[in-house]
């Protein structure tokens, strides 16, 4: 039975440990920078990035060339001057020897005499089939810009080729505005996209990822801290182990919550929502609900705790850091696999798939977190997440608190893996 004025003193402790620390201030103002900045830069700078690009054009068909060159003088005068992006097209007719003609091309490339060489083969009406050769393929819009101008004058020629007037292919070939509508839970419509949802889910996902993994090292490091100096026999004499790992894991996690309320605060009076929606042009960016936001701590909270007592169950066994490290990495893999499952998940929240790996307890904090940014699951999914997410925590602590009693007094030798299945055991 845990004694609870025990275990708030050690809260105490930690908190104001952390919280009086020039570096918990620091973290403070520096993470949503960070975040905003990873959020808004490289829109920004991928909106205007540029430069000046000299690109040959080989083609059989002069048409065709003389086309591609057209097209993209017309896109250039269209587009508003949010970019430097200028391309200066080298037309060079189909050489008898293609094959002398392409190693030439290629060795410019290389000589950097030429940016890339832009290949239309003669049968491209029937084919569809050119070719983009250059030392970088990172210059998105360059490469955006050519394929753009190419399938035009494609389609164009074609049009032409079955009968139908040179004039009217403009308005034939004239592309599709799709505007998209997000539909709230009672079929209202709202304004969205998928850049706004994106960034929206990825941010928050991040967070609760980032801040679990922070925080549960700060527990670990402090557990071997206090193991290293001797500490832990002396505070060991006054309380119970498992008291002293679950007070520093709720006095840390305080710490954590402390610096989301800051956060909170901070993005309610100067509207940082907004400022980002502005900066990527979309207009005012969507704005998270009161449930999500409740159920945003909610997950963290679970997920630190469900990390932080193996983080404090590492931090028991061994004698420092150094030889937590391989087992620390293993840990972080584990952490990072909702990365890999992200983009199924968001592709469809409520496949079946999405809720299997959402109710894995591990992966739960963020991926069921996740779906609920995107579309707020059923009732009965988020009950049996929760059962299942508390239940495993409770599984966890147990195993952990039986590690954390035997290892916080162990010194010397580095335990091996089986010793720590056996002190698992002992729970």
């Amino acid at each position: 039975m845990l004694r609870w004025n025990k275990v708030a003193t050690v809260i105490r402790r930690e908190y104001l440990a952390r919280v009086k620390t020039k570096a918990f201030w620091i973290s403070t103002a520096l993470v949503p920078l960070f975040m905003v900045a990873m959020m808004v830069g490289p829109t920004l700078l991928m909106a205007r990035a540029g430069g000046r690009f000299t690109v040959a054009l080989v083609s059989g068909n002069d048409k065709i060339s003389r086309g591609v060159a057209s097209e993209l003088e017309r896109q250039e005068k269209a587009k508003e001057k949010v970019s430097d992006l200028a391309i200066t097209l080298r037309i060079e007719p189909l050489a008898a020897d293609a094959a002398a003609q392409r190693s030439k091309l290629k060795r410019e490339v290389l000589d950097k005499r030429l940016n890339a060489v832009l290949i239309i083969h003669d049968d491209v009406l029937a084919s569809s089939k050119a070719e983009y050769l250059s030392n970088n393929l990172t210059a998105i819009r360059l490469i955006s810009r050519l394929e753009s101008a190419v399938q035009k004058v494609v389609v164009r020629e074609r049009l032409i080729g079955a009968g139908i007037a040179g004039e009217r292919t403009a308005e034939l070939t004239r592309g599709v505005d799709l505007q998209t509508i997000q539909l709230g839970k009672n079929g209202e419509e709202g304004a969205g996209s998928f850049i706004q949802s994106f960034f929206l889910s990825y941010i928050f996902m991040f967070i609760i990822w980032f801040t679990m993994m922070i925080y549960g090292m700060y527990v670990m490091r402090g557990v071997i801290e206090e193991k290293s100096s001797r500490i832990v026999e002396v505070i060991v004499a006054n309380l119970r182990p498992y008291e002293l790992m679950v007070g520093k894991i709720f006095g840390i996690g305080a710490v954590g919550l402390t610096q989301y309320a800051i956060w909170v605060l901070v993005a309610m009076n100067f509207a940082i929502p907004g400022l980002i929606g502005l900066s990527l042009g979309m207009g005012n960016a969507p704005v998270l609900s009161p449930v999500v936001l409740a159920f945003f701590l909610l997950f963290f909270v679970l997920g630190y705790i469900l990390y932080s007592t193996f983080y404090a169950a590492m931090g028991a066994a061994f004698n420092s850091e150094e030889e937590a490290q391989q087992m620390q990495g293993i840990l972080s893999m584990f952490m990072a696999v909702p990365f890999v499952l992200m983009m199924p998940v968001m592709n469809n929240p409520d496949s079946t798939l999405s809720v299997v790996l959402s109710l894995i307890p591990p992966f739960a904090p963020v991926l069921f977190f996740l779906r609920m940014t995107i579309q707020m699951p059923p009732v009965w999914q988020i009950v049996l997440c929760l059962v299942l997410l508390i239940a495993t925590i409770f599984l966890v602590a147990r195993v952990a608190a039986a590690v954390y009693r035997v290892g916080i007094l162990m010194y010397g030798k580095k335990p091996t893996l089986r010793e720590i299945v056996q002190w698992a055991r002992s729970s």
